[in-house]
């Protein structure tokens, strides 16, 4: 009967850091897959922000609102957006890149980076019902 507990022990003491290794790697693989969608979102909101305005100035104040909106809720520093809309016609596009860090300094002894840059970028048409000017 001590043998049998001997040997629970035993593969309990062996078993558990690869546990552990594991639970964190999945933690640290859902933070890193929430960041992304979060970057993603944000990037969304900031092109269709800009294709729904009426002339370039407000197209870039409205990506730039729609993405600080958006991104707040999600774990990214360093966040970025570039938005280009061109010559603002009714054919063009909007093209909207963002880049930012999410930290994972916690799981550097997982072998992982202490921060991984993630980037996105969306290109959307703009509205065509809309009267569209450049500024001048």
């Amino acid at each position: 009967m001590r043998l049998g507990r001997a040997q629970a022990l035993l593969e309990l003491a062996l078993c558990t850091p690869l546990v552990v290794l594991l639970a964190l790697g999945t933690v640290a693989t859902v933070q890193v897959a929430d960041a992304r969608a979060g970057l993603e979102a944000a990037t969304q909101a900031a092109a269709s922000a800009a294709a729904r305005a009426p002339d370039v100035a407000t197209a870039v104040a409205a990506a730039q609102e729609g993405f600080s909106s958006v991104v707040v809720g999600y774990p990214l520093r360093s966040t970025k957006l570039s938005v280009s809309v061109g010559s603002f016609e009714r054919a063009g596009h909007v093209t909207a890149s963002s880049s930012a860090v999410v930290d994972l300094g916690w799981a550097a002894f997982l072998l992982l980076p202490s921060h991984m840059t993630l980037r996105s970028q969306v290109v959307l048409p703009l509205e065509l019902w809309r009267t569209h000017r450049t500024s001048s």
